[in-house]
């Protein structure tokens, strides 16, 4: 008689639990609160070199950041000023002439003026240093893992003795592979300061990625500690994080002022290529 009364009661115990685990839960955001946003760098290339700004949007925005238009942008050294044009117009991509390139050993302060204000200010400014370290490429070699079917490209180069910080690119016939800050590598010198690296493993390249035929390049730039710890930092919140053993999310550090968001960076850079030959993806593979 006791085992009658208690399936029934266990059944509504069950099925209880299973209607507060579906129960509909609203988050409120504040979307009140807008920032400046800056992306982009100077390198020592002699090209265009380009500035996007735009605003923070909502977390749910699913849309590219609202573009900031009109701004008056202007790139100190210490010596000389550039004047960086909107192109195109309302675009938000602000770009200093094709003949610019960064010095290294300058300082270099990016100066905003707005039209309206973002925050509580129409007036920003960025500061970044462009190193001027000594780091010399010599080649690239490609490595195949089967067990894991991926490509590794080592790198073949002389560090100084000075203490140095590296940002690593990767392209395949001209196009950035590299494009997000999860497979951008970055690192510092501290295993092989004043060294050669006579093969180190920088970027990872899916199987499917490399062909026979295909040209790759691997850029090699030196950038200043407080763009490697943004780097750094952008990195591990945007990667996987275990919440049970990771600590809480943390703002990620700027060098625009006035509670902006992003980061002006300048860099050295050097470049170095490789053609996978049909016998070399073959012997690769192998």
């Amino acid at each position: 008689m006791k085992t009658k009364i208690l399936f029934p009661v266990l059944f509504i115990v069950v099925l209880l639990g299973s209607w507060s685990c579906t129960e509909d839960y609203n988050v409120t955001l504040d979307d009140s609160f807008t920032r400046l946003v800056i992306d982009g760098s100077i390198t020592t290339d002699t090209t265009t070199h380009t500035i996007r700004l735009s605003s923070s949007t909502s977390y749910f925005y699913n849309e590219m950041p609202p573009a900031v238009s009109g701004a008056n942008v202007l790139l100190d050294d210490g010596i000389s000023q550039v004047q960086l044009q909107e192109n195109p117009v309302g675009s938000g991509f602000y770009s200093t002439p094709s003949d610019y390139f960064g010095v290294p050993g300058r300082t270099y302060q990016l100066q905003i003026s707005l039209q309206e204000p973002i925050g509580s200010s129409t007036n920003y400014n960025a500061l970044t240093s462009l190193p001027a370290t000594t780091f010399k490429l010599d080649s690239i070699q490609l490595e195949y893992q089967s067990a894991f079917e991926f490509w590794s490209i080592k790198l073949f180069a002389w560090d100084p003795p000075t203490t140095d910080f590296y940002r690593l690119d990767a392209s395949i016939n001209g196009v950035l592979l590299t494009d997000t800050a999860f497979r951008t590598a970055i690192s510092d010198d501290r295993f092989f300061n004043g060294n050669y690296t006579n093969g180190l493993s920088t970027i990872w390249l899916r199987k499917e990625e490399v062909q026979a035929g295909d040209t790759i390049e691997l850029m090699m730039s030196a950038i200043d500690k407080n763009y490697y710890d943004f780097l750094f930092e952008l990195q591990n919140e945007s990667g996987f994080n275990n919440p049970l053993f990771g600590g809480p999310p943390a703002n990620i550090s700027s060098n625009l002022n006035d509670g902006g968001l992003g980061y002006f960076s300048a860099r050295k850079t050097g470049r170095v290529q490789m053609i996978v030959t049909p016998e070399l993806y073959d012997s690769l593979r192998k």
